[in-house]
């Protein structure tokens, strides 16, 4: 289970550079800070839930694995803690509202998995994978736009990239249908996984229109293209049966593609 660590290190590195790639097509200063704070955030976050997931009575084995190493991944979520509180405040001039938005997507991701009243925000039927689409965008594109004032399509753009982090997300669904509570009411166990397929389709084609919409440069960036190609594959041949492998190495790791579009010259 030793690939697990390079797993959550690809998942983090993902979301770092397209955070990154985002903030350079913003031509922000600090685009290299953006990107190893989403690094670091993620790698806390990620690796913190599952420290409390771990706890749960029903583990995948992920969260097996999880357990029986949590005194090495309780290190590594401090020192990637610390290292993101670093980070932001290198970051210059942090605004009010982009403090705002990093303070709502921490909360999302601490009662994502912390209980009040016997029961967790992830629990709640339906909302599962909304909550973490919210959170993703909001510290990957909000975060960076509103800090660096940066808003116009923000709204346009945080909708399209709300679709994408919501279609990539749905395989995981799928993934976990044998591990989720049937009361969460995710995607899958509503519309079934071809319904579910269908609509992770649909949500990257729309990801894309509402891109090529925003930032006319996406429309002859063959990378950007290739990226969205590259995850509508991944989703098309989903399946139940699919290991942590290609659902955390193949489709988070293509949001790297679509990070490092952004540096495409145009």
């Amino acid at each position: 289970m030793r690939h697990i660590v390079y797993l959550n290190i690809i998942v983090a590195l993902s979301t770092g550079i397209l955070c990154a790639g985002y903030s350079y097509s913003i031509k922000a200063d600090n685009w290299v800070l953006y990107g190893v704070f989403a690094f670091l955030s993620t790698l806390a976050v990620y690796n913190g839930q599952r420290l409390f997931k771990a706890e749960q009575k029903t583990r995948t084995p992920w969260l097996t694995w999880v357990k029986r190493n949590e005194k090495v991944l309780f290190l590594l979520v401090v020192f990637a803690s610390i290292g993101a509180v670093m980070v932001l405040l290198l970051i210059q001039n942090l605004g009010l509202y982009s403090l705002l938005i990093l303070g709502i997507s921490g909360l999302i991701s601490v009662f994502y998995v912390i209980k009040i009243a016997g029961r967790n925000m992830r629990e709640i039927p339906h909302i599962k994978i909304h909550l973490i689409a919210v959170s993703w965008v909001a510290v990957l594109i909000a975060f960076p736009s509103l800090n660096e004032g940066q808003i116009t399509n923000l709204w346009l753009t945080s909708l399209g990239y709300y679709c994408y982090v919501v279609g990539v997300t749905i395989p995981f669904d799928i993934r976990d249908l044998k591990y989720d509570d049937a009361l969460q009411k995710t995607i899958p166990q509503v519309i079934g996984v071809k319904g579910a397929k269908g609509l992770s389709i649909v949500l990257l084609i729309a990801f894309t229109l509402l891109m090529v919409y925003t930032d006319l440069r996406m429309m002859t960036n063959p990378l950007f293209y290739g990226a969205v190609i590259v995850q509508l594959c991944l989703v098309l041949f989903m399946n139940e049966q699919r290991s942590d492998v290609y659902c955390a190495g193949g489709i988070d790791g293509a949001i790297a593609l679509l990070g490092m579009s952004y540096f495409y010259p145009i």
